[in-house]
């Protein structure tokens, strides 16, 4: 019998991990140069770390089971909510600010597609303890320094929640959850048919995705967001 691996995985030959690896390291060795440190969580949580974030809408996307004590799990669909849970567990009266990075592989229960897996990996880091606009610069700033380290040629988009947030406001959570999940995957046509019932955000939403912005002021009357992006845009011509 022919066993194969799980749709949505893959497997790495010797010459595509020393790749990878290379990539990996590039990347490591940005973060530290810049003061950040590694930090590690398990690889499965309470699902109700993730569900408190996100809302129970996400519970279509994570691998979830009950272990043998009767306890919800989840195998952990992305690392900033773990990672800020290890925070408040273990750093909390660290002094601040806290500089911390991790690469780790991550799991969501999606439907494969090209540049989507079931388990894949995400390299973030986390500002904690600095002031906001201040710490999403330099966040920014060490993401473009990471790409170009690699010598990965790319287009950098900046956006902020705010934004998007202010036009859900009328929205029950569930709806907010999904919307914010669709705008994150860029999926137009699941936010026009999410907003069927929203002629007024059918096409406000959607257009927020490629905005720049002078266009997102004139989707959004909540100019406090875009305030705050432009004084984050502005920090960044310190680096």
């Amino acid at each position: 019998m022919k066993l194969n691996r799980p749709r949505g995985t893959r497997d790495f030959t010797p010459a595509e991990t020393e790749k990878r690896r290379y990539i990996e390291n590039r990347m490591r060795g940005t973060a530290e140069h810049w003061g950040y440190e590694e930090v590690k969580t398990p690889t499965f949580e309470h699902t109700e770390l993730f569900t408190i974030k996100s809302g129970e809408a996400i519970l279509d996307e994570l691998y979830t089971f009950k272990d043998k004590g009767g306890r919800d799990i989840a195998l952990r669909p992305e690392l900033t909510a773990p990672v800020l849970r290890m925070y408040v567990n273990e750093m909390s009266v660290a002094p601040k600010p806290i500089r911390l990075y991790y690469f780790e592989n991550c799991f969501r229960y999606e439907r494969p597609q090209k540049g989507r897996f079931r388990e894949f990996w995400q390299f973030g880091v986390e500002l904690i303890g600095s002031d906001s606009a201040q710490a999403e610069a330099e966040a920014i700033a060490l993401a473009a320094a990471m790409v170009s380290d690699t010598g990965i040629e790319a287009d950098l988009h900046i956006g902020h929640l705010g934004v998007v947030r202010g036009l859900l406001l009328d929205m029950d959570t569930l709806m907010q959850a999904e919307a914010m999940r669709l705008m994150d995957k860029k999926d137009v046509d699941g936010l026009r048919m999410l907003l069927s019932d929203h002629p007024d955000l059918r096409e406000r939403l959607p257009a927020l995705l490629d905005a720049d912005i002078d266009e997102a002021r004139s989707i959004t009357d909540d100019a406090q967001p875009l305030e705050e992006l432009q004084a984050t845009l502005a920090l960044l011509d310190h680096y």
